[in-house]
């Protein structure tokens, strides 16, 4: 039985305005890069030019996350506005469930021509449906190895260089307005060895999938679309800092987010207000000229992007499966809620080490921060009597969420088992 998500596609997209009225939109994702090594928010300028540019003419996001410190999930956010754990796709290297649309097809409905550069990173093997994920066209990478990642075969099947000359073609043969997936290899591992400016490392992986965001700027400009493409630039995860992937600590889920539109969205401009992956959908259905499905969780980022100073949400939801994960074998969930100023992480499973990632230790089940007073997230402030009604709140928000998305807590964490049979690890 097709699920009530699938009438999304069918009856909710309909208010649709003319072609030439709609902006085209890049959503440009890099794979684990953490905000701090970004010039603008930090990070050495030289390293990430491109990106630095891109802020400057647009607008910087300061409290953009991820909603989830891994690939698949943090993706599949960006693709269908629903939190992972409702699309299905929460463990890593899973899928979304059946009759939950995702970008190609609901920005299809809405006229657009779309495309995918790189991986999905949301899977369809073994069992999960493939019905309402079809790309109109595929740019895969070509088979050449990327400068710097020729010292070993893993190195040099992952980063490979762009089809550029087949991405300059899409975005100036396509006629209608198009919607382009661009996904980076980099600055995820294994990291480059020395490259052509001297740099190595993570720098070097870093300073690489900038200089391509730089390239396919180019090739907008060349294709003379640029004033009228939406680029939104983002990371999927935070890495390479301690307590970063495979964690919901601010390191790896507070990534960079940056929107670009000229003559729309104000030069060199800032926005502090709370917004996460979910949000990504509903903003390109609204400029497409479609209506988001209730059902969708995320909330249009537009009045931001005008300039409006308000808040789009009162707090976001973050969660980690880390069945999935390779080499791990027992359920370690964990689930946040981030409002204006606290954290609540809540341990489904806090009687184990931490499976995966660089935290070592046991946690208590709650962790309750203030971000606006401690942003590294070090006094926990759960047990705090100063702090109970704030406890009490946090937590009332994080279990009315897990309700709406149906979150079944462990019960969820081992469906992955069952989702992708004989793929996941487990040990009871």
């Amino acid at each position: 039985m097709k699920s009530i998500f699938y009438t999304l596609l069918l009856t909710t997209l309909c208010s649709v305005v003319a072609a030439s009225d709609r902006p085209n939109f890049i959503i440009w994702v890099a794979d684990d890069q953490y905000l701090e090594s970004v010039g603008c928010y930090g990070g050495n300028p030289e390293h990430t030019p491109n990106i630095d540019k891109l802020a400057n003419e647009g607008m910087r996001f300061t409290r953009a996350y991820s909603t989830a410190s891994v690939c698949t999930p943090a993706r599949s956010a960006l693709y269908t506005g629903m939190y992972p754990i409702k699309n299905g796709a929460h463990p890593n290297h899973s899928g979304l469930k059946e009759g939950i649309p995702s970008m190609p097809n609901i920005m299809r409905k809405l006229g657009y021509k779309t495309g995918l550069v790189g991986k999905e990173g949301v899977h369809k093997a073994p069992t999960r449906p493939t019905d309402l994920f079809t790309w109109d066209v595929r740019l895969p990478h070509t088979k050449v190895t990327i400068g710097g990642a020729e010292y070993s075969e893993k190195s040099a099947k992952k980063h490979r260089v762009m089809d550029y000359k087949k991405i300059g073609n899409f975005m100036s043969e396509t006629q209608e307005p198009f919607c382009l997936f661009v996904a980076s290899s980099l600055p995820h591992s294994p990291e480059l060895t020395r490259i052509e400016n001297g740099l190595t490392g993570y720098e070097a992986s870093n300073w690489t999938t900038d200089r391509q965001l730089g390239k396919c700027i180019e090739l907008l400009k060349k294709a003379d679309k640029k004033e009228n493409t939406v680029i939104v630039f983002v990371s999927d995860s935070g890495s390479n800092t301690p307590r970063s992937k495979y964690t919901l600590f601010e390191p790896g889920v507070n990534v960079p987010m940056i929107i670009h539109w000229p003559g729309h969205v104000q030069a060199n401009s800032v926005s502090h207000a709370l917004v996460d992956f979910t949000d990504v959908m509903p903003t390109l259905i609204e400029l497409g000229g479609g209506i988001s499905h209730r059902d969708m969780d995320g909330k249009s980022l537009l009045p931001l992007m005008k300039g409006e100073d308000i808040a789009v949400r009162k707090d976001l939801f973050l969660s980690f499966t880390c069945l999935g994960v390779k080499g791990v074998k027992q359920p370690y969930p964990i689930r946040s809620v981030v409002s204006e100023k606290y954290k609540l992480i809540h341990y489904l499973n806090p009687n184990i080490l931490p499976p995966k990632g660089s935290v070592k230790t046991k946690s208590p089940e709650y962790l309750l921060f203030d971000l606006e007073n401690d942003p590294g997230e070090l006094n926990n402030l759960a047990a705090d009597e100063h702090h109970q009604s704030v406890m009490k709140d946090m937590l009332a928000r994080l279990n009315r969420w897990k309700a709406e998305v149906g979150d079944r807590g462990m019960e969820t964490e081992l469906e992955a088992i069952k989702m992708f049979p004989g793929k996941i690890d487990y040990q009871e």
